[in-house]
Parts: C-alpha cells; sequence; structure tokens
C-alpha cells in the first residue's frame, strides 16, 4: 500500500475519533473507537520507528542486536492494545465521574 494512502486512512481514522467525541455517541461506542483509532495509530507508527531501528542496527551493530530488538519490538506491539485499553477505560471512568 502506499504510503499516501497510509498516511490518508491514519488521517480519517484519527477525525472519526475526534468526530465520535464531539458527537457524544453511546460511552461504549466512542471508547472503542478510541481505543481502535489510537491502537491503529500506534501500532503504525511503531511499524515505521521498528523498521529504520532494525535495518539501521542489522547494518551497524549485527544481527545478534538485530533479534533482541525484534523481540523488544514484538513485546511492545503486543502490549500496545492492552496499554491503549487501560488509558481508555480510566478516561471513560473519570469522564463518566465527572458528567
Amino acid at each position: 500500500m502506499d504510503v499516501f494512502v497510509q498516511v490518508l486512512v491514519l488521517i480519517w481514522i484519527v477525525a472519526f475519533v475526534v468526530i465520535l467525541s464531539w458527537a457524544h455517541i453511546s460511552s461504549r461506542g466512542a471508547s472503542f473507537a478510541a481505543w481502535l483509532g489510537l491502537t491503529a495509530v500506534s501500532l503504525w507508527l511503531e511499524f515505521i520507528v521498528a523498521f529504520v531501528a532494525l535495518h539501521a542496527i542489522l547494518f551497524t551493530i549485527g544481527r545478534e542486536a538485530t533479534v533482541v530488538v525484534t523481540l523488544l519490538t514484538l513485546v511492545t506491539m503486543v502490549l500496545t492494545p492492552a496499554a491503549w485499553a487501560v488509558v481508555v477505560g480510566r478516561w471513560r471512568r473519570s469522564h463518566a465521574a465527572q458528567s
């Protein structure tokens, strides 16, 4: 997929999340959309950073360091959805308490 199209999709996801928060859609729907948008954007950015970092490490330090960084990247990408779920859940509870 072209990078330009990927950037447009990410902009659309962020705009969708902002519109849902402004429209006061049900809190579960808005929370899910926020989680989905934040997770998608985070994973995309993590992929880009990891891609560049892994190639830089591979060609400067070597394969062993690349394996370690690949495992760290895998752990980070697996934990990203859970971390955003915790953040969105706390935001939802604090926002509901203020209303």
